[in-house]
């Protein structure tokens, strides 16, 4: 019975252990199937990757616009106070141009709420008789102005949104060349760096010059598709997916972005040129890509002939104006870092100084830079194209170095209107250009040396890279921000003149000397009355009613373009020996005299290749994305 008992209680045990392995067993059963009920999908993997992607790219942007508004708006905050005025009040001290390109861009907006497309004649400078400015002087950047004034209705917050637009603009445009080859992070820093350099903050802090700022957005983008018509690799792109790129896209886009450098401001864009021709030319050397070059000069071309109606127009009509007037005041030869024979130099001594400075601290890293590339060479973990990149970057910024001194003076002058850049030392935004570069790469080096553990290599480009921008900082902070601090609040002048631009016809006097009491139309001999009907910068209706024949003189400078009308029909226009304003003759009687500014048949022709140019553009562009979906679609 005991024995009984026993198995009994043996078998209930048993039982009972295999009941609990059974529920084991389905919990862990349920739990493995509800693993792997939740387990993400690849479409769940990318679908995270995506947005993890889209995040990242988002805090970039911002953080572009971050640093440029902190780069930019201080400016718009500094200068002398008046008293009671609010620190925080909207203000910006005095610079060198802002005086020009205030009033030029005033008149450029007149002439566009006049109903211009593109307006070419300044009629209030040099006492009211007027200028062809910007038929010669590059309108790219008073459309920008002019926009923003066109919502905000005030020109220091239209500049300060032109400012920071263009920033942002050149930020992101050196970013997205940068990140061919580099890390998010190394393109960060390269973008960092070109935001703060001192030659690109000194064009706005101390210079003025808007026109020349603008440029700094496409010298990235012409490097870039540039880069793409020679067919060079890139180390997060073309090698992940190769033939995804659109041959028509690239020369839509360097001729887009040469073209729109040209309407920005061609003295530096000549420059930039000269550096780019040699760029490509070695780049074809040494990928033995000569089709490349054909690519390119095509992309030149369709570029020229969409800034045609403005540069070649400019170039055809240069002797109708005093065009001596700037290789006179600004020699070319005589502006050499360290040189500075310029009228103007001791005015300016401490920005000459400052000049003459950032060559030398730039040559410096450009030197180490390329010297710790070439030691560094074989222990580099670098991909080919980005290795290919610095060479070339080098190259680079080591001629243009060059070219801003003095021993450059007889290859200078064997180069066919090198004086079109006025200024040597604006090839300063080649080499900033370049550093920022040359930044980011030290930087990817030193990620590169982080991930397998190399301490000394990381050490080394870490620490390079670090002191570009620290000393990039420092130097902006204290040779570019610092000096402008307490300057005069920019007060605008109560009369333009513009001497750069005066009609060739016009008094071989300076324009401060003109007649400031001389009405808009009067009559020579004073029979009868005049009185002005309509006075519009490229449109004027004046009433005369004469008792005799006599002269109607009109208080604008006689220049190719202005055609008169009398009553319907047109009539000679003269130009007084005097002032080298407009003389029509009337008869006696009332008539109702037009005036308007035409094109001249140059500014027609030019006007017809530009449009065609765009329409080129365009068609290139549109085949360009058909082909590119093809691509994508069939790889």
């Amino acid at each position: 019975m005991t024995a009984h008992r026993a198995v009994l209680a043996l078998l209930a045990k048993q039982s009972i252990i295999e009941a609990r392995q059974t529920q084991i067993s389905l919990w862990t059963m349920k739990r493995k199937i509800a693993t792997k009920s939740v387990e993400p999908s690849n479409e769940d993997i990318q679908k995270k990757h995506r947005e993890k992607e889209r995040r990242a790219k988002l805090l970039v942007a911002l953080f572009c616009v971050a640093l440029s508004a902190i780069a930019v708006v201080p400016f718009f905050f500094l200068g002398h106070r008046e008293a009671g005025a609010s620190l925080f009040e909207l203000r910006m001290p005095t610079t060198h141009d802002m005086f020009l390109h205030y009033d030029q861009m005033r008149s450029f907006y007149k002439g566009l709420a006049a109903g211009e497309i593109y307006p070419r004649w300044e009629e209030e400078t040099n006492r009211g008789f007027g200028a062809p400015t910007t038929s010669y002087y590059p309108p790219g950047v008073y459309y920008l102005t002019s926009a923003f004034y066109s919502v905000t209705r005030d020109w220091v917050r239209a500049l300060l949104d032109a400012h920071l637009l263009m920033m942002i603009a050149a930020a992101a445009a050196i970013y997205f060349y940068a990140r061919q080859d580099m890390a998010r992070s190394a393109a960060i820093v390269a973008m960092t760096a070109y935001i703060f350099l001192p030659y690109h903050l000194i064009d706005q802090y101390q210079r003025g010059a808007i026109a020349e700022l603008l440029g700094f957005i496409w010298m990235p983008l012409i490097l870039l598709f540039g880069e793409r018509l020679m067919k060079m690799p890139s180390g997060t792109d073309a090698e992940k997916h190769p033939g995804r790129r659109s041959l028509l896209l690239s020369v839509a886009g360097l001729a887009a972005s040469y073209g729109a450098f040209l309407w920005s401001h061609p003295p530096t864009a000549y420059q930039f040129t000269l550096a780019f021709g040699l760029y490509v030319i070695v780049l074809s050397v040494i990928r033995k890509e000569w089709k490349g070059l054909l690519s390119v000069g095509a992309s030149i071309a369709i570029a020229l002939g969409l800034s045609a109606v403005y540069l070649a127009s400019a170039a055809l009509e240069q002797n109708l104006i005093r065009h001596e007037y700037i290789s006179e005041t600004w020699p070319y030869h005589k502006t050499y870092v360290f040189v500075h024979d310029l009228f103007n130099y001791q005015f300016h001594r401490s920005f000459f100084r400052a000049i003459d400075v950032m060559w030398i601290t730039g040559a410096v890293v450009i030197l180490i830079s390329g010297i710790v590339f070439v030691v560094k060479h074989r222990a580099l973990n670098l991909a080919s194209s980005l290795k290919q990149r610095i060479a070339l970057w080098l190259l680079l910024g080591a001629a243009a170095s060059f070219m801003m001194t003095k021993a450059s003076m007889p290859l200078g002058k064997l180069i066919p209107k090198i004086d079109i850049g006025v200024f040597t030392w604006r090839m300063l935004s080649i080499t900033t250009l370049v550093i920022a570069l040359l930044a980011g790469a030290l930087t990817q080096a030193a990620v590169n040396a982080a991930r397998e553990n190399r301490r000394s290599v990381r050490l080394l480009f870490g620490s390079l890279a670090g002191c570009i921008l620290v000393g990039t900082f420092i130097f902006s902070a204290v040779w570019v921000v610092g000096p402008i601090a307490g300057y005069d609040v920019f007060v605008p002048e109560e009369e333009h003149f513009n001497g750069a631009t005066i009609p060739a016809t016009a008094p071989a006097i300076d324009p401060e000397e003109l007649p400031d009491d001389v009405p808009q139309a009067e009559l020579s001999e004073e029979n009868g009355e005049v009185s002005v009907e309509e006075w519009k910068p490229q449109h004027r209706v004046i009433r005369a009613d004469l008792t005799d024949d006599d002269v109607l003189l009109i208080r604008t400078f006689n220049f190719p373009g202005w055609t008169a009308s009398a009553d319907g029909h047109q009539v000679p226009i003269t130009t007084s020996d005097e002032l080298g304003d407009m003389e029509i003759e009337l008869s006696a009687g009332s008539h109702q005299v037009t005036l308007d500014f035409f094109d001249t048949p140059a500014r027609r022709r030019m006007k017809i290749v530009t449009l065609c140019s765009f329409g080129v553009l365009l068609l290139l562009t549109g085949a360009g994305v058909v082909t590119k979906r093809r691509l994508v679609y069939n790889a």
